[in-house]
């Protein structure tokens, strides 16, 4: 006889920041607070095969600006996606202790930074591959520096059309033909969020944060890291691994969209280390 597990309780309450409304899945448990932040292009649908790991912790995860049931860009110009951060800081310091953080690519370099400017409201912190590209100023590998130079190259002077710029994203990430092969009403979705996600790419690509600035973050925080990641991706994660200053590298499978193509083989990994 197969028993129904029972289903997990959530709502979608929201916060304003900045003039904006921004959602957020919050599921209510008695053990301490852990934050789950997304990769750019997802929401917190990326992280339901962890949440069975996460049992009886309160949960909280933030929908960036433009992204479902959180407001579009309402400021003037082009979309300023620091506002994200500003709306992860609201709800971390609206937790009466502190937290864990889980986060992936673009929520790895906003939880660094969170880290950093409120160490004391943050316990532990686990990471698939965080982007952290101003890191790659310092590599002595110059042949990486150049293969990054040629990635930002594509994504911004080569005056790309709309599914030109996604094709090039979204195959950067996984495989040539990735995109082709994505069903339409995904590619739809991407294609509504195509000015949000630019900008996420854009202040990735041209952070110049140095590896200094992580010397003094001194939570416990693993990285998950896969061989089959871009090399300068790699080598971005090594260098700020070895600035931090108690950190853990694993390598696991599935490359940079592991943590949801192989997310059996990644999830426990980052719920263990904050358990």
């Amino acid at each position: 006889m197969h028993h129904k597990v029972p289903p997990i309780m959530t709502c979608m309450p929201s916060i304003e920041v900045s003039g904006h409304s921004f959602h957020f899945l919050e599921i209510e448990g008695s053990e301490p607070t852990v934050m789950l932040l997304c990769s750019t292009g997802l929401d917190s649908r990326q992280w339901k095969e962890i949440l069975p790991l996460l049992e009886g912790r309160r949960v909280i995860c933030p929908h960036y600006l433009c992204y479902m049931g959180t407001d579009i860009w309402h400021g003037d110009g082009e979309i300023d996606s620091w506002v994200d951060y500003l709306a992860c800081e609201e709800l971390l310091l609206s937790e009466s202790g502190p937290i864990d953080i889980v986060g992936h690519s673009y929520g790895g370099f906003i939880a660094l930074r969170l880290a950093k400017e409120h160490p004391g409201r943050i316990r532990k912190m686990a990471f698939h591959e965080p982007i952290v590209w101003g890191c790659l100023q310092f590599t002595e590998r110059d042949d990486l520096k150049d293969d990054f130079g040629e990635v930002v190259e594509t994504f911004f002077t080569e005056n790309l059309e709309t599914e030109g710029f996604l094709r090039d994203f979204v195959d950067y990430w996984n495989v040539e033909g990735s995109w082709d092969g994505m069903p339409q009403i995904r590619k739809d979705m991407w294609f509504e969020l195509e000015e949000k996600i630019l900008s996420e790419v854009r202040l990735l690509c041209y952070d110049r944060t140095p590896p200094s600035y992580y010397e003094s973050i001194e939570h416990p925080i693993l990285i998950t890291l896969s061989e089959e990641s871009p090399p300068h991706q790699i080598e971005a994660c090594r260098i700020v691994s070895a600035s931090l200053g108690d950190s853990r590298i694993v390598e696991v499978p599935g490359g940079h969209m592991g943590v949801i193509t192989r997310s059996g083989d990644v999830m426990p990994h980052l719920s263990g280390w904050i358990t």
